[in-house]
């Protein structure tokens, strides 16, 4: 067992023991997203965690292992993160660290803002010019290389990267329509890490405030229902 195994192993045991465990298996794993699983039985636990979390520290993935413990308890608290671990997402240290090995774990990604057609570059400069969204630090964009229809847009928050279905990349779809969805996934990066709905009532609201939110809207709709776009 390596040095970091260990650490991880005698973090989560340590911690499974303060809530009654007494049988604890913790391992790293390559996750694509930040996440961690596990199964429990009677009192012991099976844990598998992103190897996102490998260089954070002893302190650090003991936080995340009371999360943990806490979540599967029985009373359940429903926020794994504390706000240390919420500030170490958000450092440079982390995101310079993770964000290229996420990159290079996201076989979906074109690695290029410039389209067939669109530029993403220009479309987030028109954003931050109109003051909709503000600049995030190591934000990493680009286009997907399929052409999705239901999914057209989507971001890690944690890496910070943004990904907008190529579908959108074409003559006929207006330059306002990719604006809008990258829009949209620039302020789930701006608000970052949330409990609860990340649609919730402000969010909605804040998203209304693009200048072609309703002519966007249709265009989103026709492009799921129109054959033309598959």
């Amino acid at each position: 067992m390596s040095g970091q195994e260990s650490e991880l192993q005698r973090c989560f045991a340590r911690v499974g023991a303060e809530h009654g465990f007494t049988d604890v298996n913790a391992n790293w794993e390559r996750f694509k997203e930040f996440k961690a699983t596990w199964k429990r039985c009677s009192t012991s636990a099976e844990l598998h965690i992103t190897d996102y979390m490998k260089d954070s520290g002893e302190d650090l993935i003991t936080d995340l292992a009371r999360g943990i413990f806490g979540r599967m308890g029985r009373g359940g608290v429903k926020e794994i993160y504390s706000e240390k671990l919420k500030q170490h997402f958000l450092s440079p240290e982390f995101i310079l660290r993770n964000q290229p090995l996420y990159l290079r774990r996201s076989r979906n990604l074109a690695y290029a803002q410039q389209g067939r057609v669109h530029d993403l570059r220009t479309l987030e400069q028109d954003l931050h010019d109109l003051g909709l969204v503000k600049r995030v630090p190591h934000a990493y964009i680009s286009w997907t290389k399929g052409d999705n229809r239901q999914r057209v847009g989507y971001c890690s928050v944690i890496m910070r990267v943004v990904a907008i279905s190529r579908v959108l990349d074409r003559k006929e779809i207006p330059s306002f329509v990719p604006s809008y969805v990258l829009y949209h996934e620039l302020i789930h990066l701006e608000n970052g890490l949330r409990f609860g709905s990340y649609h919730d009532r402000e969010f909605r609201e804040r998203e209304r405030i693009h200048p072609h939110h309703e002519e966007a809207e249709r265009w989103l709709r026709r492009i799921v229902a129109d054959p033309q776009f598959r």
